[in-house]
């Protein structure tokens, strides 16, 4: 945890309480791939952060078999060319909160140039996962970012431990414009 607060100071937002409101941070304890979710009047802005750069960010999400390595591997080359940092808006109306930190967001965003590619989103989602085994019950949350690169459907899946997002934390600014100056587009 300490490792987390020194990487990442996170703030308790006044505004955040409103049960309406969609504010949610998902950030690993060893930061890999953190979601940033926040709402601003009448805009949803999803920030998607590679800490450990984009050589480390999530592709695949499911069964793979051998013969989906050249799929892995062309996935892997498209989405590591983007940038570490990411930002998508949507308008409020095209999100919905389902329950606790339970969103989504549906329909194109506005086409961005990043590192040469034409990038649109179509979805964000998050869910709540439990699980059931021998070892006992679990609860985490998964965050999908599906995206459209140069016309082609990216998924970007992240699983976090239940304890690694909250609806009620935020980066602060000054961790923000750090991040979004080192790599972004």
């Amino acid at each position: 945890m300490k490792t987390l607060l020194l990487i990442c100071t996170f703030l308790f937002p006044l505004a955040s309480f409103a049960s309406d409101k969609m504010d949610m941070a998902c950030v690993t304890e060893f930061p890999t791939t953190s979601f940033v979710v926040r709402e601003f009047g009448g805009t949803v802005v999803v920030e998607v952060f590679h800490h450990n750069g984009t050589g480390y960010m999530p592709i695949f999400d499911g069964l793979a078999t051998p013969n989906d390595i050249a799929t892995l591997a062309a996935r892997a080359q498209t989405l590591s060319s983007l940038p570490t940092v990411q930002r998508y808006e949507w308008p409020r109306e095209k999100c919905e909160i389902q329950d606790d930190m339970i969103e989504s967001c549906f329909g194109l965003t506005d086409a961005q140039e990043m590192n040469g590619h034409k990038v649109k989103a179509w979805a964000f989602s998050s869910a709540l996962v439990m699980e059931k085994s021998f070892a006992g019950k679990f609860n985490s949350r998964k965050v999908v970012l599906d995206i459209d690169v140069d016309g082609k459907s990216f998924s970007v899946p992240m699983k976090y431990a239940e304890n690694e997002c909250s609806p009620y934390l935020q980066m602060r600014s000054t961790t923000l414009k750090a991040l979004s100056t080192k790599g972004s587009f």
